[in-house]
């Protein structure tokens, strides 16, 4: 059967079908890249400081938990290096991540401007 004795309708179909399938990949693509601008950044959402215990501060005291003054060390700790107030405080327990024991890890919350 000769390529001539086909109808043109059934010529087409393959390329209308790529049409459409890149039609709905563009659709797609478009979709995502309008979500990634929209949605926030969870990176922005806390941030980890370490209070080393040897500071020289001596609130190491202070920062332990159930403690009366910890909640201010923590918060006045986060606004000193430009974040929002603390979301939370603990003692670190064993030596992670080059976090020495006796540290303090203060969660705060995001940065402010």
């Amino acid at each position: 059967m000769s390529i001539l004795n086909v109808p043109a309708a059934r010529r087409a179909t393959p390329f209308a079908e790529r049409q459409f399938f890149r039609y709905v990949l563009f659709c797609i693509s478009v979709l995502l890249a309008v979500l990634a601008f929209l949605l926030p950044a969870r990176s922005e959402e806390g941030h980890t400081l370490i209070i080393p215990a040897n500071d020289g501060y001596g609130f190491e005291e202070c920062l332990t938990p159930g403690s009366q003054c910890g909640l201010v060390v923590a918060d006045a700790w986060c606004k000193a290096h430009g974040f929002g107030g603390s979301r939370g405080f603990r003692p670190e327990t064993a030596d992670t991540a080059g976090v020495p024991a006796g540290s303090v890890r203060v969660t705060c919350g995001a940065a402010v401007d």
